[in-house]
């Protein structure tokens, strides 16, 4: 049974930015989902992506405790058509891009599937995209809003392409978004990093899975440990 948990609070990594600059978040659990972006095998097996896979383990270990808090957990999977037809116009920058990817990806096959780490659980969303922001042609927006959803934590990688893509997009739907920062990865440490700055002054706010998890569970010692 899902337990009432109280609000965690989030605040800015810095403070005295520029105008509109964020103030302090407080999370409520109940109106928040953890949105997991691209975690497959593709991914994190192939170069130049396979720093993805050290975002796996701190997904996996901060799970329980937002599904025990009463979060909506969404897996959002990139996946196409044998022939790529669904990967944009071609010519298009879109498709060139896509086609880079999307061989691996093809729908069907084991480079499109979730990590088994992080294998949906049966009360868990699973929206597939085809482009990087996760909100394009999809019904994410609709599941969300459906949930009354306000929070959007963002996982997975990477963090610089399609996480920034859907969480800037998830802004421009009035969501407040989290970048839990040791729960994305990126192609290098610097990509990621000018992620981090770039959401923390502009788009949301950052903060990792262990801080939160304190916030929500204090007795997860067992998370903290791990981490």
């Amino acid at each position: 049974m899902t337990r009432k948990t109280p609000a965690a609070t989030i605040r800015p990594l810095s403070r005295g930015g520029p105008p509109g600059y964020g103030h302090d978040l407080h999370v409520d659990p109940a109106r928040t989902a953890v949105v997991i972006v691209d975690v497959q095998r593709f991914f994190v097996d192939a170069m130049p992506f396979e720093a993805m896979r050290r975002a796996i383990a701190p997904i996996a270990r901060f799970l329980p405790t937002a599904r025990a808090s009463g979060m909506t957990v969404v897996h959002v999977k990139s996946e196409f058509r044998a022939d790529m037809a669904d990967a944009g116009r071609p010519g298009s920058r879109t498709r060139q891009m896509m086609d880079s990817v999307g061989q691996g990806l093809v729908r069907g096959g084991q480079g499109a599937d979730i990590v088994p780490e992080l294998t949906p659980q049966p009360e868990d969303l699973v929206v597939v995209k085809r482009r990087f922001s996760g909100f394009v042609d999809t019904d994410l927006h609709a599941l969300l809003s459906a949930r009354r959803t306000e929070t959007l934590l963002f996982t997975g990688g990477t963090t610089t392409v399609c996480v920034e893509s859907t969480l800037r997009d998830a802004v421009f739907r009035d969501y407040n978004p989290v970048l839990l920062s040791d729960c994305t990865a990126d192609m290098s440490d610097e990509l990621h990093a000018s992620a981090v700055a770039r959401i923390d002054m502009f788009f949301g706010w950052v903060c990792t899975s262990v801080e939160l998890a304190a916030m929500l569970a204090p007795d997860s010692a067992g998370i903290r440990a791990a981490s």
